[in-house]
């Protein structure tokens, strides 16, 4: 197995010696050699097969193991990794200002793209946020110093969030009151520039369910009409089929309330659906929660130094939220709480082995950015978690990489080691076909064709 392009012959860097899992089906290429020029690869095959060129530019990797970057496709860039960036759950303004905290977002998103990459990400899917999320890819279009980026802008609803709405500027929701409403939500969002809607499609009241219904459709076809993308937050059974039958393309989270039927898989695997999993962000919030109740810092699974220090010292002093934490918030609650969050953890396993054992399209995602769901090393956690639940790491492979690249709408561009594609690669010194937690060993990062060592992206070094 060995592909080749006509454009070696330019100015190239050869990585030799490696295993290569490419992120396909295809068998590991041991003692692989991979050419990048221009940015892309050029060569992936045997030393036979991608012969190098005098002796500058080779990069020995030898004894290492070589995957596409990890892709990330459910992150929030206005969102922080704590409960000062969602005061929709605990509003504290008396100690974390949501306009400070979404100003400083907006001023340096860098922070998170610094993260990202740190942790071996090379592409991430904002799926949710304030119109100036939309502009992050072609500020940073020309940088292979951060992930590629693609954000869809605000998520239209029929709930309202006012703790989120910041200003007529900066604001997270669009309404979809009426369906004339919801049609002129989805014409602001092609206004902005966005290709792809997204509707945060909670579960209605039972006496609303036929009208929410009838705007959901009305929204999949003018997102049609227009040529976009519809992908959708709909965590029940019932209202996941509406989401898929309106033409959404991409479910952002897992089914959680119940055991998935025949129907929804049909519909699922028919319609070439993206499946998005998100395991661990719910439980993220029980124990940012618990953290809070119980005035005690929970350890940071952040094992090559990417969260930033103004994250850290956020989540490491829950008790600054000890004069303004609602009374419900007890140690009681916490443990009920975590009790109900491992029985939901547990339908989301069970309905995560049926969507991959139908056949379905998955597409791993963290939802980043939400409390303890830390922008950047929460992926390690999420794909070990996908392997706790049963799937093997050859699969979750492609689930973060080339399924990921999907979600996007990137399959030509990004997502795999093949000929043509961009050069976004990882470099690690344990095995990931043996254990997906080998991704915490990455060494070096190779964005667009730029090699990046790891230690030069870290916060702070770690022993």
């Amino acid at each position: 197995m060995c592909f080749i392009s006509s454009s070696i012959y330019a100015q190239s860097t050869y990585y030799q010696g490696a295993t290569v899992i490419d992120g396909t089906d295809n068998e590991p290429i041991k003692n692989a050699t991979i050419i990048v020029t221009d940015g892309k690869i050029s060569c992936v095959g045997s030393a036979k097969t991608c012969q190098i060129s005098g002796q500058k530019n080779v990069i020995n990797v030898e004894g290492q193991y070589i995957t596409p970057g990890l892709v990330d496709a459910h992150v929030h860039f206005n969102q922080t990794g704590w409960i000062d960036g969602r005061p929709d759950g605990i509003a504290a303004p008396e100690v974390y200002p949501y306009e400070k905290t979404s100003m400083a977002n907006l001023a340096n998103p860098e922070r998170w793209l610094k993260s990202y990459l740190c942790s071996g990400i090379t592409s991430v899917f904002d799926v949710g946020g304030p119109f100036w999320t939309t502009q992050l890819h072609q500020k940073f279009a020309h940088s292979n110093d951060v992930p590629n980026i693609k954000a869809v802008g605000p998520l239209v609803t029929w709930v309202t969030v006012d703790a989120m709405q910041l200003n007529d500027e900066v604001y997270t929701f669009l309404p979809m009151g009426s369906i004339e409403e919801a049609v002129a939500s989805v014409d602001k969002v092609r206004q902005s520039g966005s290709d792809t809607v997204k509707v945060w499609f909670l579960t209605p009241p039972e006496d609303k369910r036929d009208e929410l219904d009838a705007r959901m459709y009305a929204i999949g076809k003018g997102v049609k009409d227009s040529g976009m993308k519809l992908i959708v937050h709909a965590t029940t059974l019932r209202e996941a089929k509406v989401a898929i039958k309106a033409g959404a393309k991409m479910l952002v989270h897992s089914v959680d309330d119940k055991p998935l039927d025949q129907e929804f898989l049909n519909l699922l695997v028919t319609n070439k659906v993206y499946y998005v999993p998100t395991l661990l962000v719910h439980g993220g919030w029980t124990r940012g929660y618990s953290s809070v109740a119980l005035n005690l810092p929970l350890p940071i699974d952040d094992p090559n130094g990417c969260v930033d220090q103004e994250t850290l010292d956020n989540i490491t002093t829950p008790e600054r939220l000890s004069s303004v934490k609602p009374e419900w918030l007890t140690g009681v609650w916490a443990f009920d709480r975590l009790q109900s969050s491992g029985m939901q953890l547990s339908q989301m396993n069970e309905n995560l082995l049926k969507v991959h054992n139908a056949g379905g399209l998955i597409a791993t995602g963290t939802d980043a950015g939400n409390p303890l769901t830390l922008h950047g090393p929460s992926i390690y956690a999420e794909m070990e978690a996908m392997q706790n639940a049963g799937l093997a790491a050859k699969d979750i492979i492609i689930y973060s990489t080339k399924n990921g690249a999907g979600a996007m709408g990137g399959s030509s561009k990004f997502g795999t080691i093949e000929v043509g594609k961009t050069a976004d690669f990882l470099v690690l010194s344990e095995d990931p076909l043996k254990d997906i937690r080998a991704f915490r060993s990455v060494k070096q990062i190779v964005r667009g064709g730029k090699l990046h060592q790891q230690s030069d992206l870290a916060y702070r070094n770690i022993d």
